[in-house]
């Protein structure tokens, strides 16, 4: 029933901008991240069209190469073990991003199609996900890729525009130049996100505070050998699909 009202939104909406799939699994993540709220849900829907939609020169045509060969680089990772609340515990390393070779186009476009993997699984919904936000040699080539001309967009993700729960995003391995970007962009969050990040430098301990050390991997001093979590084949399971929202949303 919930599903027929948010889908009657859609079609009547006074917003005919809005274009974007109307099955059931597309649907049911945003009012499973809303908790089952269906004007919360359409809000949320509305700000994820509008997120993509605003940046065309980086959504519109995604490069599926480029994509796959960021994946593969261990930039990313989706742990196989969940936190005592059910969240699912994801990874991100950007020492193994190269903006030389790998541009920021493919870079926000393989952030939103593992964001849009996580349909996949209700519990990635329900339970939400925590991020450990490896800033190991984050470097000034780095910084000049993002600040400031990608702090709105990344501002905007954070802050109620994917259909995502983030429990908490925790920065690890931080040096000045990250604390810099940092300070940028915190500006521009509300204070409920702001609220969920911590910088934890290089103290696991603190970490272990908020996710257990027996779902983490040794190098975040954890139980667990060191992972490569596929995330390649979990964005092919979902590429065509991720492609024709894409398409949708720009049509």
């Amino acid at each position: 029933m919930l599903l027929k009202f948010l889908k009657w939104n859609i079609f009547f909406t006074e917003d005919k901008k809005l274009k974007c799939l109307t099955d059931d699994k597309f649907l049911i993540q945003f009012l499973r991240v809303r908790k089952y709220d269906v004007d919360k849900a359409m809000e949320l829907l509305h700000n994820y069209f509008d997120l993509i939609t605003s940046y065309p020169h980086l959504f519109e045509t995604p490069n599926k190469e480029k994509m796959d060969k960021l994946a593969c680089s261990n930039f990313a990772n989706l742990h196989p073990f969940r936190d005592h609340d059910g969240c699912l515990v994801l990874t991100i390393k950007m020492e193994n991003w190269d903006p030389d070779e790998i541009n920021v186009q493919n870079l926000f476009c393989l952030a939103m199609a593992l964001f849009f993997s996580l349909e996949i699984y209700p519990a990635n919904h329900i339970c939400g996900i925590r991020v450990i936000f490896d800033a190991k040699n984050y470097s000034l080539k780095h910084l000049r890729s993002l600040v400031p001309r990608y702090i709105p967009l990344i501002a905007k993700a954070l802050r109620n525009c994917l259909p995502v729960r983030f429990k908490s995003i925790h920065v690890v391995n931080e040096a000045s130049i990250f604390r810099y970007a940092w300070s940028i962009l915190k500006i521009a969050l509300s204070e409920k996100i702001k609220s969920r990040i911590f910088l934890h430098g290089d103290n696991m301990e603190d970490v272990h505070k908020f996710i257990p050390k027996e779902v983490l991997t040794c190098e975040y001093g954890g139980d667990c050998t060191s992972y490569n979590g596929g995330v390649i084949k979990e964005v092919d399971k979902i590429y065509d699909r991720f492609s024709m929202m894409i398409k949708t949303f720009f049509s």
